[in-house]
């Protein structure tokens, strides 16, 4: 079934199965992204749990927690005032040591989406012929387009920080980007703002020369529609009940 509107066409069971695909590839994504941080955190030996948008690292052992705590219980206005005191070169050595290795954790997650979007990318431009030459695409092609989509979340980012530090009045400088920014000494926008264009390059580029006109128009919309579903669903509703 297919309405016709303007001079392309909107095809409602592709509109349905497309929105579907945004809608899981939206999960999908988030997930995937946080296993990255996952994953980096546990190739350097600390315990780290995914939740539905987030992974939280135990950067400390029980042992060190309980040594940081009486050392600050015993000598707040030393440490407040970077003064000597007993055991001094321990406690800033238990407490400095995620200072190596958290950068490469938080480099996790956007490392994993980006690399997997490219991978997708790579796919895209080697079977082009099939693309270019076909009017309608198969499930396999659209699968390939949904991985190279991956670099939406980097464009995603930015959208969602500019309207929350407008609504709040203030700069959000929440977000992976924004800390290796920081880590790297360079301006706080720099790494979500190059990133994010690289994606809109991309989409632009998927929908204006790998996806066929009469379906252009379908796939924007599930677009639209399923992405905001499924963040909706994910991270406002019940992420959270499904996975902590």
């Amino acid at each position: 079934m297919k309405i016709s509107l303007l001079s392309l066409s909107f095809h409602v069971c592709l509109f349905v199965l497309l929105t579907i695909g945004f809608f899981l590839f939206t999960i999908i994504g988030t997930v995937s992204h946080e296993s990255g941080h996952y994953l980096a955190a546990r190739c350097f030996g600390y315990q780290a749990k995914i939740h539905y948008g987030s992974t939280s690292v135990e950067w400390y052992s029980p042992q060190e927690l309980e040594f940081l705590k009486s050392v600050f219980q015993k000598y707040p206005t030393q440490i407040k005032l970077d003064q000597p005191f007993p055991e001094r070169e321990r406690y800033l050595k238990i407490r400095n040591s995620y200072q190596k290795t958290g950068y490469w954790i938080t480099a996790g997650g956007p490392v994993q989406t980006m690399v997997t979007g490219t991978i997708g990318l790579i796919f895209l431009v080697l079977l082009r012929k099939k693309y270019f030459s076909s009017e309608r695409l198969s499930f396999g092609l659209w699968f390939v387009i949904f991985i190279t989509l991956f670099w939406l979340r980097q464009t995603a980012n930015l959208f969602l920080v500019l309207p929350m530090s407008i609504y709040r009045g203030k700069f959000s400088g929440y977000g992976d980007e924004f800390g290796l920014a920081r880590h790297w000494h360079i301006p706080s926008w720099s790494i979500v703002t190059v990133t994010a264009v690289i994606g809109i390059v991309i989409l632009a580029v998927v929908i204006f020369k790998f996806v066929p006109i009469k379906q252009r128009l379908t796939f924007i919309a599930a677009g639209i529609v399923g992405g905001v579903t499924g963040f909706i669903f994910w991270l406002v509703l019940f992420g959270k009940m499904i996975m902590q």
